[in-house]
């Protein structure tokens, strides 16, 4: 067996007001509804580089309807969401809660 140590280094991310995580599964299978709705309105409110929008595979906490979703920030810490719906109401829900004020 190897004995090879392996030395961790902090990176710094390039998202530093919010990283928000969208169940693939929860948003519909292999579209991409609610997840390019939210990287667009996050992009047009300025914010493209601090805030990073990603699709992951399941979260484990799908609802029976809506969109799982998990919001982590530095400052907030980790919080997560199930989002009803995935219009332009349910985005701007979203946005309400990961952008700052």
């Amino acid at each position: 067996m190897s004995s090879k140590k392996y030395i961790l280094e902090p990176a710094e991310q390039p998202w530093s007001t919010a990283l928000v995580l969208v169940c693939s599964e929860c948003d519909g299978g292999h579209g991409v509804e609610l997840t390019q709705k939210l990287k667009d309105s996050v992009k047009a409110a300025g914010h493209k580089k601090d805030v990073r929008v990603a699709r992951v595979r399941c979260l484990g906490i799908c609802p029976k309807r809506g969109v799982a979703v998990t919001v982590t920030a530095a400052e907030r810490g980790a919080c997560s969401y199930v989002v009803q719906g995935r219009d332009s109401d349910a985005v701007a829900a979203l946005c309400d809660t990961i952008l700052p004020k």
